[in-house]
């Protein structure tokens, strides 16, 4: 499998919430981040950052992936849309940029996560 195709088969893990099963495609020592918050070092802190309390709202995810190129030796770049459904019913959509290197044995370590998820995070409007 290339590293593309690891991405994608990252990807649609992450669209089941199955973080256990992502971790079989990261190093041990990977080195994960989202946004501004602090890196995620290894896999148990990736697993906690990954189930962050932001997801305790997120019904259901999409990746929308629009382009994915390979840079470099072992480097994936990823522009896509991600579709999040929250538990309140809204479908809230933003783009987002990722970027991944892969280790000798082709397992993730790093991941780079470029997106603004404040509108995750914002109150829905109130009809007045």
């Amino acid at each position: 499998m290339n590293h593309s195709e690891t991405v994608r088969r990252l990807l649609k893990i992450f669209e089941t919430f199955d973080v256990p099963q992502a971790m079989t495609l990261f190093a041990d020592d990977a080195t994960y981040q989202f946004g501004n918050y602090p890196a995620a070092v290894g896999k148990e802190q990736i697993k906690q950052a990954a189930a962050s309390s932001h997801m305790d709202f997120i019904k259901s995810a999409r990746f929308d992936v629009k382009s994915m190129v390979e840079p470099g030796v072992g480097v994936v770049a990823c522009e896509m849309d991600i579709a999040y459904e929250t538990t309140d019913g809204r479908t809230i959509t933003l783009p987002c940029a990722d970027l991944f290197r892969f280790n000798d044995q082709g397992l993730v370590k790093e991941m780079r996560i470029f997106m603004d998820a404040g509108p995750l995070f914002a109150k829905p409007a109130t009809a007045s």
